[in-house]
């Protein structure tokens, strides 16, 4: 691999390490394509491997319709799933598993930068730009929690070569059933007469 790849993998690492901080899940959905190579992370994790129309490890599933039940991952991790042969809305299905209150991370290549052009090509501009990156989130319903830093950054085009969402399912609140109280109800039937008397 060359120097520049290998560069951009330790600063994808480095930006996923910093977003799993607090709190720190048990262990980690990877949803990536089967050419990615995987970051050095130090958690517990599954992977999901993707080709151009489907999940093909370590089970085969359209991509639009993983054998998971909902709300039953803690974290996930969307890494270069925005690839243009990658056809589908992977995002949609991983908020969908995603636990209310857990995190998901999302990484792309920045389109504008010219890493993503050596890697990519004129392909590159198919992937999506920091606004859009972040817009396609938002619109899942998911809380971004992103620098000010960072968003400035992404907002210059070919500043940053990779773009990196952290965003949190909103956790759902405790449910709370009212108590209803009825009507005290005389219970019907005859009395039994008594035997006993007063002294």
């Amino acid at each position: 691999m060359p120097a520049g790849f290998s560069g951009l993998q330790s600063l994808e690492t480095r930006l996923v390490e910093a977003g799993f901080v607090q709190p720190r899940p048990n262990w980690v959905l990877e949803i990536a394509p089967t050419a990615s190579a995987s970051p050095q992370l130090q958690l517990r994790r599954s992977r999901i491997l993707v080709d151009a129309e489907s999940c093909c490890w370590p089970f085969r599933a359209e991509l639009e319709c993983w054998p998971l039940d909902d709300d039953s991952v803690p974290a996930m991790l969307l890494r270069h799933v925005w690839q243009p042969a990658i056809r589908g809305d992977l995002l949609s299905e991983a908020t969908r598993v995603l636990k209310p209150g857990g995190v998901l991370i999302s990484v792309s290549a920045n389109p504008w930068h010219r890493l993503a052009w050596r890697e990519l090509g004129r392909s590159a501009l198919r992937l999506p730009s920091w606004p859009q990156f972040q817009w396609m989130h938002a619109r899942c319903d998911l809380q971004l929690s992103i620098s000010a830093s960072l968003q400035l950054r992404g907002l210059v085009p070919g500043l940053v070569p990779v773009l990196v969402v952290v965003a949190r399912k909103p956790a759902e609140p405790a449910r709370i059933d009212p108590i209803r109280f009825r009507q005290p109800q005389l219970a019907g039937g005859s009395a039994v007469p008594s035997q006993c008397r007063a002294a």
